[in-house]
């Protein structure tokens, strides 16, 4: 998702604005999850000190912090719905099955 994430945002920057308003409704969400509204803070951190380059270097970097934000990405937004579909059955499909016990 993260390298469709990037392809959109380069081809359409001003995308960037509207994953910020979706950001900031949800920080004044009394109904969002305190955790995750810590994780929106430190994409909105990112994106205001580094902007459009820091996020494209988040998305690609293999270091462990990179990956522990992108695990709260508030980017699907932006996605083709399309997309985002074919992507998440690809990755239904590689998921373990867990099986009920005795069975």
């Amino acid at each position: 998702m993260d390298a469709v994430v990037a392809v959109v945002l380069r081809s359409d920057p001003a995308a960037l604005a509207r994953v910020v308003a979706w950001i900031n409704q949800r920080l004044t969400d009394s109904e969002y999850a305190d955790q995750a509204k810590d994780s929106l803070r430190e994409w909105l951190d990112l994106i205001r000190s580094r902007g459009l380059p820091g996020v494209l270097e988040t998305l690609r970097d293999p270091g462990e912090n990179a990956r522990r934000l992108r695990h709260s990405s508030p980017f699907a937004l932006i996605m083709p719905p399309k997309e985002r579909v074919r992507i998440l059955r690809r990755y239904e499909t590689r998921r373990p099955r867990t099986h009920p016990a005795g069975v």
